[in-house]
């Protein structure tokens, strides 16, 4: 509880770590985080996209991010070409 206050706090102050990962099948953006610690955060990061990649996910791509995050933690890319 304490780690998650702190993780917290730090998002709302612009200070946390994220991961942006994406992927094209299915096409998806996930939120990973808040993280007070970017060495944290990578280690989670490794781990979640393992899952993704057992589950079948295509096109993986991941970004790391330090900043205030409002988006929510999954949502679908739409194509409107």
């Amino acid at each position: 509880m304490f780690k998650w206050t702190i993780a917290c706090v730090a998002n709302a102050l612009g200070l946390a770590w994220w991961g942006k990962v994406r992927s094209e099948d299915p096409p998806l953006i996930y939120w990973v985080g808040p993280f007070v610690r970017k060495s944290h955060m990578e280690r989670y990061l490794l781990l979640f996209l393992r899952d993704l990649e057992l589950e079948g996910a295509q096109e993986v791509t991941a970004q790391r991010l330090r900043r205030c995050c409002s988006e929510p933690l999954t949502y679908p890319i739409y194509d409107y070409d």
